[in-house]
This record gives C-alpha cells, sequence and structure tokens, in this order.
C-alpha cells in the first residue's frame, strides 16, 4: 500500500511539471505571437471608360468607332510578417483586371493570370532598406515612372508628371509612348529600395534573362534616384538592356520602330523628372529622357552590291513632357503634352519622319475618395515612320487579334471618353 502510494504521489508530481512545463510553454508562445505582427491588405480598382477612337495618316487608317475600355484595373493582395522591431517579411500577389470588357483578353489575343503584375517577397528594415525577389516594375517604374507618385499615379488618385496615367490619355509608361519609353516590368528579377534619408531615397534593379534566345543574354538593369523637399520632386533614373537593338528589317517592311535582340549591342534610357505644388492646389512638372537604341544592320544586296557587310551603330532620341493640375473643391482639371523630338543617325527614312507628339486634357470628380468620374480627350501625332499609340487601351490597325498586331507608322490616334474608377 506505501508503494502505491508513493507512486501515485511520484504519478501526479511528473503530471504536475508537466503542466507547468506546457503552461511554461504556452506562456512564451503566445509572448511570441505577441511581437509578431502580421498585416494583410486587400487593394485594387476598376476602371472603364466609353470612347471614341480612331486613328488615321498612315497606310491602313483605323476608322472612328466606339468602345469600352479599361484602364488597367487590378486586384492585390498585400502584407508583412513581423520577426524582430527592425526587420519584417513582406509579399505582394497583384493580378491584372486588364481588358475586363473583352472577358480578360486583349487585342493581341493575351490574356493576364493572377501574378501577371507587380508580385514579389522580400524583406524590410527601417535602417537598410527593402529587398524583393519576383515579377516586379523595374525602379525606373515604381521610384520614378508611371507607378509612383513622382512620376505619375496610381489609379488617378495620386498625381504626378503623368496625370492622366491608367487611361489611354496617358503620355508615358511603355515603349509605344511619348515619354519615359523605358518603364518595364522584370521578370525574374531582384530589386532593392533604401531607406529615405533627409529626403533621398535610391533604388536598382536586376532582371536575369533565363531563356536567352539565340543565345544572348538580355538581361536588364536599372538605377534610380529620388529627392523630396516639402513640395517639391525631384527624379533621375537609368535604364539599360543588354544585346537588344533597333529591328532594322521592321522599319524597312513598314511594321514599324520596333526592338529585338541583337547580339553586341544594347538599348537604354536616361531620364529626369520633377514636380511641384504650389499653395494654390496647383501642381506643375516636368521631364525629359534619351534613348539610345544600338542596332546591327545588314543592307539588302543589290544589283550593283551583292556582297553587303554588318554595319553597327547607335540611334539616338529625345523626349519631354509637361504637365498641370488644378484642384478646385472635389474637381481637378488637368492637362499634359509631351514631344519625341528627330531619331538621329536612323537607317531609313529621315530622322524627322520619327517625330511625335501628343496632349491630353478634361477633368476628374472625386465623389468620395472610393469612386469619381472623368472626362478627356488626347490627340497624338505621328511622323510617317512613328507609331506611338495610346496609353493603357492601344489600337491596332493591322493583324488584330494576334500577337504580331501593330499600329501602321504615320496612323495618328486620338480618343474622346468619359470613364468610372472604383477603388477598394
Amino acid at each position: 500500500m506505501t508503494q502505491f502510494i508513493i507512486a501515485r504521489k511520484t504519478v501526479l508530481a511528473a503530471a504536475a511539471l508537466a503542466c507547468l512545463a506546457n503552461a511554461a510553454q504556452a506562456e512564451t508562445t503566445l509572448g511570441e505571437l505577441a511581437n509578431l505582427k502580421v498585416d494583410t491588405t486587400i487593394y485594387g480598382f476598376l476602371n472603364g471608360q466609353l470612347e471614341s477612337v480612331r486613328a488615321t495618316g498612315g497606310a491602313t487608317p483605323y476608322d472612328s468607332r466606339g468602345r469600352v475600355s479599361d484602364g488597367n484595373s487590378r486586384l492585390g493582395f498585400r502584407g508583412n510578417i513581423g520577426v524582430t522591431d527592425d526587420l519584417k517579411g513582406v509579399w505582394q500577389i497583384e493580378a491584372a483586371l486588364n481588358n475586363f470588357d473583352q472577358g480578360g483578353v486583349n487585342n493581341r489575343g493575351e490574356s493576364t493570370s493572377l501574378t501577371s503584375r507587380n508580385t514579389y517577397v522580400g524583406i524590410e528594415s527601417a535602417r537598410f532598406g527593402t529587398f524583393v525577389v519576383g515579377n516586379n516594375d523595374s525602379v525606373y517604374r515604381s521610384l520614378i515612372g508611371s507607378g509612383g507618385e513622382l512620376g505619375g499615379n496610381l489609379g488617378l488618385t495620386v498625381r504626378g508628371l503623368d496625370v492622366w496615367n491608367n487611361t489611354s490619355a496617358q503620355l508615358s509608361g511603355n515603349a509605344d509612348s511619348i515619354f519615359s519609353r523605358g518603364e518595364a516590368r522584370y521578370k525574374n528579377s531582384a530589386h532593392y529600395l533604401s531607406p529615405v534619408v533627409y529626403g533621398l531615397q535610391v533604388g536598382a534593379s536586376y532582371g536575369f534573362d533565363e531563356s536567352q534566345d539565340s543565345n544572348t543574354d538580355r538581361g536588364r538593369w536599372s538605377v534610380a534616384a529620388k529627392y523630396v523637399w516639402g513640395p517639391l520632386s525631384l527624379g533621375l533614373g537609368y535604364d539599360r538592356q543588354n544585346n537588344t537593338g533597333v529591328n532594322t528589317t521592321a522599319l524597312v517592311e513598314g511594321i514599324g520602330f520596333r526592338t529585338m535582340d541583337s547580339s553586341g549591342v544594347n538599348t537604354s534610357f536616361a531620364k529626369a523628372v520633377a514636380t511641384y505644388r504650389l499653395p494654390t492646389h496647383t501642381t506643375i512638372g516636368l521631364g525629359f529622357e534619351q534613348g539610345k537604341y544600338g542596332y546591327e544592320d545588314a543592307p539588302v544586296p543589290t544589283a550593283g552590291s551583292f556582297y553587303t557587310g554588318v554595319t553597327y551603330g547607335s540611334m539616338k532620341q529625345n523626349a519631354v513632357m509637361a504637365s498641370v493640375t488644378q484642384q478646385v473643391g472635389r474637381a481637378t482639371v488637368m492637362a499634359s503634352a509631351g514631344k519625341l523630338f528627330d531619331l538621329r543617325n536612323a537607317t531609313f527614312a529621315r530622322a524627322g519622319d520619327y517625330r511625335a507628339n501628343q496632349y491630353s486634357l478634361g477633368a476628374i470628380y472625386d465623389l468620395n475618395r472610393y469612386l469619381s468620374p472623368y472626362v478627356y480627350y488626347t490627340k497624338i501625332r505621328n511622323g510617317s515612320q512613328q507609331s506611338v499609340n495610346l496609353g493603357q487601351s492601344p489600337i491596332y490597325s493591322n493583324n488584330s487579334g494576334s500577337e504580331d498586331a501593330f499600329l501602321a507608322p504615320g496612323n495618328s490616334p486620338r480618343a474622346f471618353g468619359i470613364g468610372l474608377i472604383a477603388r477598394f
């Protein structure tokens, strides 16, 4: 009996010790959870436009017609996971809702996916900055381009240099724009953004070329810096894509100005932008960009010169743009204009044939912070060899619905539209 009592006490003591140990472990776990902060945000907008569009002047005009267009709509999820007081993990999954008016398929027959926009994972430190990897905008776009406050806006909510970003009236943001043609979203990429120190922030991006088509590495990188001092914002950026040059054959065939993989040459862009907010609720913006396009050209053989050699060189083209907005109560009147200058050292046609200019004007009215109707008009005038197109909803006069769709050189688009953006 005595042994039984001793054994029972031993078991009870062991059970008590186990309970205390579990309680201490639970307390530790709860303490860790208390310090572990996990935040998740859902965001996005739907942006629809009812438009009248046309493009005339080139070999194959695009006659006037009506349409419904999408203004770069999106749905996103982002969050962070606390590790220490300074360090946290960051992530984002962003889906394009582009072309919701056509069931998610654009005029080239391309569709989007859940991770087709900025999607990444990384770490962030208040002292050392942010480093992420994934499919993400380069710093040439995210820090000082149409995706950021300095160079543009996010869904017509933050007005920077390109006040009509995310509409057909935008002037910047892709290779077919008047301005900031070096912007891109890098696949297989890594990005770094420094902390903001006395108003200055710098960043760098690198996109790996995993496929290396035609045995050429078209890796792309960019660096940028932004400085904010009160109402003044300044930005500088540089973007370079290796083994990339002008498709000189396309120029001769009348397809338009475009780049392709080209061994031994590169394409680069340098940009300076500035915005200033006046006490009168007026914002003005100015920008300059220079594009340098390498090329490898093999002239077409002729009866007098059958054996032709390959020549290498570089074409240069400057661009400028300006914008102004005036807020009056809940309404904001907005205007912008830009110009592409001569394509110097062009291998086909005259340098002035590659000029283009564009202007956009209109107004937006904020019913509240989530819903805003707007109206705009934009007009592009292309030289006989230029194909600058409408912003988020380009039009194609040739091969529409296929991946090789294009706007005929010399066609000059214009669009009049009314839109409604719903943010969430």
